[in-house]
């Protein structure tokens, strides 16, 4: 058997200090990934000679691919995945920092199959405080 993973990402970055205790940052990626598994062989049974018990289906010799229940097709991934993020981080003082970040994430499931369509997108808002000392 053997199992094919590709995977492309082009990330860029941008930090602005548009004040002295403010920071702005944008974040942009985007990964192109795929995946398949193939030339699935299992070996014949030797205690039947490779032949199935009932003699109407004998196996030939090793497992044919067709009886994998398609394998090699619901292996068959693709994604594009594109993520945006914007952060801000506000100095309150020399020792504590205010920080807010929104991520914007959209897939795109190019072979939808074993899961369904898994593209959507996904919103997220976070927000700390960091402490140094």
């Amino acid at each position: 058997m053997s199992y094919e993973d590709i995977a492309h990402t082009l990330m860029a970055a941008a930090h602005w200090q548009a004040k002295k205790n403010l920071t702005l940052s944008l974040g942009l990626a985007y990964s192109m990934s795929e995946s398949t598994i193939k030339d699935v062989f299992f070996v014949s049974d030797p205690h039947t000679d490779g032949d199935r018990l009932d003699a109407e289906t004998p196996w030939k010799g090793t497992y044919d691919l067709a009886n994998t229940n398609a394998l090699a097709t619901y292996s068959d991934l693709e994604y594009n995945i594109l993520d945006l993020s914007l952060g801000a981080e506000y100095a309150l003082s020399d020792t504590v920092n205010l920080n807010v970040e929104y991520l914007l994430t959209d897939v795109d499931d190019q072979e939808a199959y074993v899961y369904g369509d898994e593209s959507g997108l996904y919103h997220s808002l976070r927000a700390w405080v960091t402490f140094r000392f």
